[in-house]
């Protein structure tokens, strides 16, 4: 395997100087060498009042997380590991849809750099280049007076990585292995910043905005018009309704609206 780029300078002045193309997203950011895990720290700026857009990237983590507690692998310089504070004052309900709108904005973005045919989402919270898990999304969030006021959005991209562990060879896959570009995780990381501010916008302003970004979701969600069961929940799916939830057709002949799970 030859070298990973040393890009983490990049990284680093990036945070130093801001993200430039942004109003909120990465408005401060910060960068670290090396932590635990990125959500756990940008939870604990949270409670010591950081404001909506405040986001850490690390060049590793010791132990990243995804969903259902699974671990992320997180080596040193070889992905991008971020996690981005929001305060969308939105209802429990709507919650799945943080996770999904910030997919989008990863196929969004991913699209810059690899051929967007092959770039979709998986719902709840993958991103998948040619079906194989490229992305994952972890959201962890705070209740208060009914609504969710915190949340922190926890990416882990990979960009530079090609050499996997058994459990995840031929699943897993990276952007580098979809582009002949030499990829900077700094231009990764503004493109992500600049899609997940323009999706989790949208998403807020409600209306003809948020119907918009649901239509788009859909046209890119690979989970529509498959055979799935989620957790029990067994039929095709065939939709994505304004909170995040899929619609599941079941083999009774029933529709269900699945909020959360996982999808076999």
């Amino acid at each position: 395997m030859s070298p990973l780029p040393d890009d983490t300078e990049a990284l680093d002045a990036l945070a130093r100087h801001g993200a430039q193309s942004t109003r909120w997203a990465g408005r401060p950011l910060a960068f670290v060498q090396q932590t635990g895990s990125t959500n756990d720290d940008v939870r604990a700026a949270a409670r010591d009042g950081a404001e909506h857009g405040y986001a850490l990237v690390a060049n590793a983590q010791t132990s990243g997380r995804g969903r259902r507690g699974r671990v992320w692998h997180s080596p040193v310089g070889a992905n991008l590991y971020l996690s981005l504070l929001v305060r969308p004052r939105i209802t429990v309900e709507e919650s799945p849809m943080l996770a999904l709108v910030t997919g989008l904005a990863l196929a969004r973005a991913v699209d810059r750099f690899v051929d967007a045919r092959g770039v979709t989402v998986k719902w709840p919270n993958d991103l998948r280049i040619q079906r194989k898990k490229c992305a994952g999304i972890l959201v962890e969030g705070a209740v208060r007076e009914g609504v969710l006021d915190t949340a922190v959005i926890g990416i882990g991209l990979n960009v530079h990585r090609r050499d996997w562990p058994q459990e995840l060879s031929g699943i897993a896959t990276s952007l580098e292995e979809h582009t002949e570009q030499n990829l900077s995780r700094a231009s990764v990381l503004i493109a992500v910043l600049e899609e997940c501010e323009r999706a989790i916008d949208a998403m807020l302003l409600g209306g003809s905005a948020k119907r918009a970004l649901i239509e788009a979701l859909a046209s890119r969600c690979d989970t529509i018009g498959t055979r799935v069961d989620v957790d029990g929940v067994v039929g095709i799916a065939s939709g994505i309704e304004d909170d995040g939830a899929l619609v599941v057709r079941c083999d009774d002949g029933s529709v269900r609206s699945v909020r959360s799970g996982e999808v076999r």
